[in-house]
């Protein structure tokens, strides 16, 4: 499958146009339509848009993006880049 280049794109978009990420929000097949989503992306959308990012192919940065614009982005538990700095400091020396 071919990474879904349209919705990409929009999330991108979305970004930096906040119009945009309102249409998203509040009209999300105009928003859509205007990046040519396909038809079939919209409906996995419309079911359940956390459960069918990752199976479109949504890269990772951009569902976590998507589901923020869309006010559905969850996070369970507190989370931490502490244990990879502390990994990189134990292989190379102090970074900080």
């Amino acid at each position: 499958m071919r990474p879904p280049v349209e919705l990409h794109r929009l999330i991108s978009a979305a970004i930096w146009d906040r119009d945009l990420a309102m249409r998203l929000r509040e009209t999300p097949e105009q928003a859509y339509a205007e990046f040519d989503v396909p038809q079939w992306q919209r409906g996995e959308l419309s079911k359940d848009a956390a459960a069918a990012l990752p199976k479109l192919g949504v890269h990772p940065n951009l569902q976590f993006k998507f589901l923020g614009q869309l006010g559905l982005l969850k996070l369970g538990t507190l989370t931490s880049v502490q244990e990879f700095l502390d990994t990189l400091e134990a292989r190379h020396g102090k970074h900080r």
